[in-house]
């Protein structure tokens, strides 16, 4: 071992410390400002969270101010599992969670695609009453959400929020005016608001990445082909221009900057806040490749002819097939907000009510407790209550699967969002707003989205460490081909090393079981199956046994004519004709 492979490993070893250092050492953790008894923090969405660590105390509501200056399908949500919030974060703009932790501990919380991490610490005890500045805290954790209006007319919703501070995209404060929870207590406008802006948002995403993948594969495309076929094949057919260096750096150089950009923007903002994700693998890796290739076409000359060999291709189809995945992944997770706005849609928007003896259409959100509700034939229920006076059938199939109207009279419970059959009643509203069982049923839907399956949190725990191992894995085999491999040793110690970089990409790690939890419980919740949790889907797998109360649960929900057992005597034929003629006039 001479002098300069010691300085090697010696050179190696110190950047391996240096990663470590830079991924797993101490962070700084910012304080929460007490703002009225509201432990209020900022936080700027954009390639991460910044800042990552977040101190509060236990019992005081903390309010965070996610300032997302980015679009994208990968920040669009942010999800506390343990507070059970998941809630939208508009493309540039400021939206504000709420909640209130009560037991100390370190707290995780991420993007809906889990590659985005940060960590809410609660030290410590809860304050006083009688300190400064905490005697009006207010618990907001089970109050719905709230609509806030800036002079820049944006509009932000809150999970578990009764109200919200908002800015524009100039990020100015504006003069907020803040809507009570009780205005929309269900929390339907907003949440419908909310699912509309991040469909709109996912469009354009979804329109801009086929934009980019159909630039990089036409321009990749004759690249690979030429290099597939003469390098592997050995065809002599191939026109000699399409494997002139220069013609491929032309045509590769658009795919790298162009097509790869949304990848190598979230590689960098991730390691610029001290993590990393599959996109600075494939940001590093590939910059190596086309580096290497700069070289090669550039400067010829200061390499042995036998390495002089250009990646071009490499960094077009690695560039081109990680966009389309992305493609794929944010494609396979539109819609899911569908199951949310087809359950608000249950919902009529106004009601009949009756007070001091004068029957009156009111809205909806303006249904009070003790209310007299009136209901006539084919109108849904607005809210859920008690039978005063009247009969008739409801269609509670909506909750209870059961496809045969059921009689309600004097006394009996009824449920908003079933429908009214044929006669009319009166009924008295028992729950409103955030207390019916439609309301419950969203929100069900919502944090079963927003939860963490067992194997996805140690699918976190294992990305974290991944993506440092990769590109300390990578020095260390630069340095073992620099050590024994054969000459020239620098070269293939530098091609192999971004081999390694380039092959270990955590794309199915990091994101199969947010994406499948997100759409499973998204399609469930639409073909009527409520999945509880996250927790509940994975151990779904080890049911042997499934009981069913009554068969409106699996079937189409109306009864059908399934076999004619006619008596002694009768046809099939005539049974059927006789009962024809008694329901013609029905």
């Amino acid at each position: 071992m001479n002098v300069s492979d010691v300085v090697i490993i010696v050179v190696a070893a110190a950047l391996t410390g240096l990663i470590a250092w830079y991924f797993f050492g101490p962070k700084k953790s910012r304080r929460a400002d007490i703002d009225d008894g509201v432990q209020v923090v900022r936080v700027t969405v954009k390639g991460g969270y910044s800042p990552d660590l977040i101190q509060v105390v236990p019992g005081v509501p903390v309010r965070l101010l996610f300032d997302r200056q980015e679009s994208g399908d990968c920040s669009s949500r942010v999800v506390f599992p343990d507070f059970k919030v998941n809630q939208t974060l508009p493309a540039f703009e400021t939206t504000s969670v709420e909640f209130v932790p009560e037991v100390p501990g370190d707290y995780g919380f991420a993007c809906g695609m889990s590659m985005l991490h940060g960590t809410l610490r609660v030290v410590g005890d809860a304050p006083s009453t009688d300190a400064p500045g905490t005697g009006t805290a207010v618990v907001l954790a089970e109050a719905p959400p709230a609509r806030v209006r800036d002079h820049h007319e944006s509009e932000v919703t809150g999970a578990a929020q009764s109200a919200a501070l908002a800015t524009g995209p100039g990020g100015a404060q504006g003069v907020t005016v803040v809507l009570p929870a009780d205005k929309d207590p269900l929390g339907a406008a907003a949440a419908a608001d909310s699912a509309d802006a991040e469909e709109r948002e996912r469009d354009a995403e979804i329109s801009d990445l086929k934009r980019r993948v159909i630039f990089g594969a036409v321009l990749t495309a004759p690249v690979l082909l030429a290099v597939m076929f003469t390098e592997l094949f050995g065809a002599t057919w191939v026109p000699g221009f399409l494997m002139n260096r220069w013609l491929q750096l032309a045509l590769i150089s658009p795919v790298m900057f162009y097509t790869g950009w949304p990848i190598h923007r979230t590689g960098w903002l991730a390691l610029s806040h001290r993590t990393a994700d599959m996109n600075s693998l494939i940001t590093l890796g590939t910059i190596a490749a086309y580096g290497y290739s700069l070289v090669v076409t550039f400067f010829p000359a200061l390499l042995p002819a036998n390495v002089q060999s250009v990646y071009y291709e490499a960094v077009g189809v690695i560039v081109t097939l990680i966009l389309l995945g992305r493609l794929l992944e944010t494609k396979a997770k539109a819609g899911t907000g569908e199951a949310i706005r087809t359950l608000i849609g249950l919902q009529p928007r106004t009601a009949h009510v009756l007070r001091a003896g004068v029957e009156s259409e009111v809205a909806i959100e303006d249904v009070a407790l003790g209310d007299v509700v009136v209901v006539r034939p084919g109108e849904k229920l607005p809210v859920d209550g008690q039978v005063v006076e009247g009969r008739s059938a409801v269609d509670e199939s909506m909750v209870t699967g059961e496809p045969i109207p059921v009689t309600k009279s004097h006394g009996d419970t009824v449920i908003g969002a079933t429908i009214n059959q044929t006669g009319s009643f009166t009924y008295e509203a028992t729950r409103v707003g955030a207390d019916t069982m439609l309301a419950q049923i969203i929100k069900l839907v919502r944090q079963a989205q927003g939860s963490k399956a067992p194997i996805q949190r140690l699918a976190d725990q294992v990305s974290g460490y991944f993506v440092p191992a990769v590109i300390a894995l990578a020095i260390w085999t630069f340095v073992v081909w620099a050590l024994v491999g054969p000459p020239p040793v620098f070269i293939f110690a530098l091609v192999a090393g971004v081999s390694v970089l380039v092959i270990a990409c955590p794309c199915a790690l990091g994101l199969a079981t947010p994406l499948s939890i997100t759409v499973g419980t998204g399609k469930g919740a639409t073909a009527g199956i409520l999945i509880r949790s996250a927790e509940a889907l994975e151990t779904a797998h080890k049911l042997d046994t499934v009981v069913l109360d009554k068969t409106g649960t699996i079937t189409k929900g109306a009864p059908a004519l399934t076999d004619v057992l006619p008596a002694a005597g009768f046809s099939a034929e005539e049974v059927l004709a006789l009962v024809a003629s008694v329901e013609v006039s029905s």
